[in-house]
């Protein structure tokens, strides 16, 4: 199954936890070979170093999240068609939590067939899982004490096949699916239950092989990375249906092979990987969602960037370079970027994916 263009099987999760400095800062890189997440401490000025110890996970993890306390991290493991858990600490270590009554590990839970990404509500209450192979969403609601997973009824959803991208609203209202192989992406309402329901007129067309969808943390644009056009598309979301419109100017110029996107907190910067110009496009994002490259965009980055993220504090973008194994790393600036001393951070493995939170 393809899970991403010209990408290994490999995922770079980054994350920030907590507000305060850089002992409560960490970078989680999982690697296909090793089937573990390996720990990174990031300091205040964006660097990173490598924590002591890893943790394990099943075969070939593909996608990672931080769930919205902070408390759990979940993984999508592509070849063991399943979720592993883990429980956060104070000093970025991972560990598999046990049953308090019968003391065996929590998970793995299983999933849908290839499962590719992973999205959860704001508040927590329910964790989706984008099944590649099986072309559906898992959906399971979240025990807030454990990081348990239920299924929830109904689960899972069907998709249009071979779907690679998901994101979930920070209204928690609607969930968006790219889907390369259709040009187009499927929109999904979501009830109070966590289930979902097609949003009226989805699937809706979107470029030619739409790879990666991301939207704003005020839940009114949609952003699409379309590689085969070297752009990305921009919608505007309805606030009652989730239907998506094209927005003016779209679709906007980016490099070559636009992999991913990301977006500030705030909704002002929107910064993409070009996998095939080894470099970022950086854009302000207008009071309609129309995007304005920044002065000195695109910024070199390392070979292959493939995934990029702009952390919590909006002061650091991280991108994961394939090719040359390792993070290229930036303060970010008014949507300008500039290289952090050190950069780039050099991985064991092939990165291809970034999550920040």
């Amino acid at each position: 199954m393809k899970i991403h263009a010209l990408a290994v099987l490999v995922v770079l999760m980054i994350t920030i936890i907590g507000c305060g400095g850089s002992s409560n800062h960490f970078v989680y890189v999982v690697g296909r070979g090793a089937n573990s997440v390996f720990g990174f401490q990031q300091n205040s000025s964006g660097a990173l170093s490598a924590l002591s110890s890893a943790a394990s996970t099943d075969s070939i993890p593909v996608s990672i999240i931080v769930h919205p306390s902070g408390k759990f991290v979940y993984v999508a493991n592509f070849a063991g068609n399943n979720v592993t858990l883990f429980a956060t600490s104070n000093k970025g270590t991972l560990t598999v939590p046990k049953d308090s009554t019968t003391n065996n590990p929590i998970g793995p839970f299983n999933a849908g067939t290839n499962p590719i990404s992973l999205g959860a509500t704001s508040d927590g209450k329910f964790l989706y899982v984008l099944n590649q192979g099986s072309s559906n969403i898992s959906v399971f609601s979240v025990d807030s004490s454990t990081g348990n997973l239920t299924a929830i009824s109904g689960s899972p959803f069907p998709t249009v096949a071979a779907p690679q991208s998901m994101a979930v609203a920070a209204n928690s209202k609607f969930l968006y699916v790219a889907n390369p192989g259709s040009s187009n992406i499927s929109g999904f309402s979501i009830n109070s239950s966590g289930a979902l329901s097609p949003i009226s007129g989805s699937p809706f067309t979107a470029g030619t092989a739409p790879a990666f969808v991301a939207i704003d943390p005020q839940s009114k644009f949609l952003y699409v990375a379309d590689p085969p056009k070297n752009a990305i598309l921009g919608f505007t979301v309805d606030p009652n249906s989730g239907a998506p419109s094209a927005m003016s100017g779209s679709p906007f110029p980016a490099g070559t092979n636009p992999a991913a996107i990301a977006i500030d907190s705030k909704s002002a910067i929107l910064v993409a990987a070009n996998q095939g110009s080894n470099n970022i496009s950086a854009y302000s994002i207008g009071g309609s969602g129309t995007l304005t490259a920044a002065s000195g965009s695109p910024f070199a980055a390392g070979s292959a960037p493939v995934f990029v993220a702009i952390d919590s504090t909006n002061n650091f973008v991280y991108a994961a370079d394939s090719g040359s194994n390792d993070i290229s790393a930036f303060s970010l600036s008014g949507g300008k970027l500039s290289s952090i001393s050190g950069s780039p951070f050099n991985l064991a493995t092939s990165p291809t994916w970034i999550t920040s939170q």
